[in-house]
């Protein structure tokens, strides 16, 4: 799956991939959270940004690709509502973490640089500098920390734009997955990619530290994780 959507990238073919793992499922099933990225949910205020996160997660067109939690990340019950209650068809589902965990250091190798044969327009965090970054960015679009909420107004916005042949990068939270939907939906010349963390080495880096969320174990090679080869 790691290399399908590589050579989806490499060979310019358009899609949009959505993931959601343990802090989307929450929000799915309208669970009160609060996660490490400093953001959190709250069912009796935040039902509108559910309300398009569920749509997101029900959607199903051709080309538009969901990852889901995995047993040995979750607990299976919840991956199995997952499994029960996505809208894509069964060729169009893979795994929440196929960019994370053991899979990581490939996504480096692979993917970063093909990023510099593309003209990127990156959602991220306000705090992120994208000059740090090992590829160029044609846009940056800053989001808040709590951006499912904040800025949901880019689920509408975005989408009336008339991009062309770019390839967007969400690192959102849940806001990259509706954008990927959304997006999908109204303009199927692009690109979408929610690729959540993986960038944080450069984008939630401040004044030589991480910030929060950076530290998530993949990052680094003595955490078991960045090993870790996920089963389905």
């Amino acid at each position: 799956d790691f290399y399908f959507f590589y050579n989806l990238l490499k060979n310019g073919t358009k899609f949009s991939f959505s993931k959601y793992a343990d802090g989307e499922y929450a929000k799915l099933v309208n669970q009160r959270i609060a996660t490490q990225d400093n953001w959190a949910f709250n069912p009796d205020t935040d039902f509108k940004s559910r309300e398009e996160l569920l749509d997101s997660f029900r959607f199903n067109e051709n080309g538009y690709y969901v990852g889901i939690s995995c047993p040995c990340c979750q607990p299976m019950a919840h991956v199995q509502w997952m499994r029960d209650n996505v809208g894509v068809y069964k060729d169009h589902l893979t795994w929440a973490n196929i960019f994370v965990n053991g899979n990581y250091k490939k996504f480096v190798e692979n993917f970063i640089p093909e990023f510099n044969n593309h003209e990127i327009i990156l959602v991220g965090t306000e705090k992120g500098d994208p000059s740090t970054l090992p590829f160029k960015v044609e846009k940056y679009i800053p989001i808040g920390t709590a951006a499912f909420r904040d800025n949901l107004n880019l689920v509408t916005e975005l989408p009336q734009e008339n991009y062309q042949n770019k390839l967007f990068l969400f690192c959102a939270g849940p806001l990259g997955n509706m954008l990927a939907a959304k997006m999908w939906k109204h303009n199927k010349n692009n690109i979408y990619m929610d690729i959540g963390s993986t960038l944080n080495p450069w984008l939630a880096v401040h004044d030589g530290k991480y910030v929060s969320g950076a530290n998530r174990g993949y990052l680094f090679d003595n955490i078991p994780t960045s090993k870790k080869i996920c089963i389905w």
